[in-house]
């Protein structure tokens, strides 16, 4: 009994001895093979490692892209001999699935070989069973979902997908949409640029893209530039940039919140970079809403936003230690939009309890840049006489006005202009822009303002001589624009001085009419 036993374990050690032999072999032959160029000696090579050992996934794996590479080497010389080779391939990647089926590698391949088969021999290739286009959609679909969103093999999935989309069954349009969704959530360019370029070949469906299109602005952009370059649905176009926009004026609000949060708690800086990034956005509104439907910003509450986040802005700066020079811009922007005698009053209290402005007008004659401002800030307050009243001090005194103090002069000059004009003085008024035109003759604002004084004076001589000067500047009534070709992807920009009248702006493009209207923006 003890010989049997002893016996038994000798037999068993050497089938085990023989087990890990074979492996061993296996895994060098597939190593060997690995390292060979040419398909036929990978095969011939490959081929021997399965018959010591068929329990390794990876020599049929390797099998059957060897035998792939072949078909597609043999298909121009010898067509049957070619479509073998492939079903040959087929089956191998099919034996490589049976022995590990979470292989997504196995699968792709497995189902790119079925694919071309198809196309090959639609009906089947003799002895080699038929092939259906369930087997290569089954197939992609199974090694999609055991790559991961983030793999190359899923992205070749959603191509191919997209591609057949006029093909799909409904069940497999849903798959595909899902896949879709992820690759473009990841926000890379060349991949979305990829798959539209695909859906312009093959679908042209705008409802699939609204679908698969996260909602964010940076993506709608490159879409939106993507349907221009191929001269798609203007529509279409116009809709997304202004679903677009509105998105861009909700992420402005959250700005602005996060701006009035850190700031009550003294975070100015970050305060400041929340005003500014409120701002930027903002900035680049077009309004697309008002040439289609949909969402709508509401323009009051886009006017007040702006305004806000002009007045918080330059408190952070000045909380920052910033001068009035450095935040007047600011200030202008936001006195631009804020017609409230009350709350200018009380931002007036707020500039002169920081030291930035004075407690009245005439102790700013020595500081030209902070007078100009302090009057401004007057004349939104209806202070007429008091402007009036340091002007006529400025028009008694001796003034040296600096090269780099002349635009600040200027405008304290047309404000008490403005002033006068205000209370019916306008023959005062016409001295005060006199004056000014003395000191910048090309001014346009004060040749205009100028004008609508003498307007009103009915002044029929000094009418016909400032139109003259306007002249000058305006641009002319037709443009040439000779020698201007203006290529795919290149802007064009002019710009243009008109009165202050209505304007009809007529533009033509010489070409046979049948390329694509170029997009006009008119800022």
């Amino acid at each position: 009994m003890k010989n049997m036993k002893r016996v038994l374990g000798i037999v068993v050690l050497i089938a085990v001895a023989v087990w890990v032999v074979l492996i061993y072999w296996n895994q060098h032959l597939y190593y060997k093979a690995k390292k060979s160029e040419e398909s036929e000696n990978k095969i011939e090579v490959l081929e021997k490692a399965g018959r010591l050992y068929s329990l390794n996934n990876l020599v049929f794996y390797e099998l059957g892209k060897s035998y792939f590479d072949l078909g597609l080497q043999t298909l121009n010389e010898d067509s049957i001999l070619g479509q073998a080779y492939i079903q040959k391939s087929i089956q191998n990647f099919e034996r490589s699935i049976q022995l590990n089926p979470a292989s997504r590698f196995t699968h792709f391949n497995h189902a790119q070989a079925v694919l071309y088969m198809s196309y090959l021999a639609p009906s089947g290739v003799p002895g080699g069973g038929d092939l259906h286009e369930e087997g290569f959609f089954d197939g992609y679909k199974k090694a999609a979902l055991l790559a991961g969103h983030n793999s190359q093999i899923f992205y070749e999935v959603a191509k191919l997908f997209l591609s057949k989309w006029n093909e799909l069954p409904d069940e497999e349009r849903e798959f595909t949409i899902e896949i879709l969704k992820k690759i473009v959530s990841g926000k890379d360019r060349a991949r979305l640029q990829t798959i539209m370029n695909i859906w312009a070949m093959n679908v042209k469906d705008y409802a699939l893209m609204e679908e698969i299109l996260p909602e964010d602005t940076q993506i709608y952009r490159i879409y939106t530039k993507f349907l221009g370059e191929k001269s798609l649905s203007l529509e279409e176009r116009q809709r997304i940039l202004a679903d677009g926009e509105f998105m861009e004026f909700e992420r402005a609000k959250e700005e602005y919140s996060s701006g009035e949060n850190v700031f009550l708690y003294l975070k100015v800086r970050d305060a400041s970079r929340h005003y500014q990034s409120c701002l930027d956005i903002l900035k680049g509104i077009r309004f697309y809403q008002n040439l289609t439907d949909g969402r709508q910003i509401n323009h009051a509450e886009f006017n007040r936003l702006r305004k806000n986040a002009y007045l918080k802005l330059a408190k952070c700066r000045i909380a920052e230690g910033k001068t009035l020079k450095e935040v007047e811009g600011y200030l202008r922007s936001y006195l631009a939009f804020e017609d409230n005698l009350a709350v200018v009053s009380e931002l007036e209290s707020f500039l002169r309890a920081r030291g930035l402005i004075s407690g009245n007008l005439d102790a700013s004659l020595d500081n030209l840049d902070n007078l100009s401002f302090q009057m401004f800030l007057s004349f939104k307050q209806n202070q007429y006489r008091e402007i009036i009243r340091v002007g006529n001090i400025l028009k008694k005194s001796f003034i040296v006005v600096p090269e780099d103090k002349k635009k600040g002069y200027v405008e304290v000059l047309r404000l008490v202009g403005d002033s006068y004009q205000k209370v019916d003085y306008v023959y005062d008024a016409a001295e005060c822009y006199q004056m000014a035109l003395e000191i910048d003759p090309d001014n346009l604002e004060t040749l205009f303002k100028a004008r609508q004084n003498h307007e009103r004076l009915s002044n029929e001589e000094e009418i016909r001589k400032i139109n003259k000067r306007i002249e000058k500047f305006l641009s002319p009534a037709e443009i040439d624009f000779k020698g201007s070709l203006v290529r795919k992807g290149q802007s064009f920009s002019r710009e243009l001085v008109f009165d202050a009248e209505e304007i009809t702006l007529e533009l033509e493009f010489r070409g046979d009419g049948e390329e694509p209207a170029p997009l006009i923006t008119v800022v």
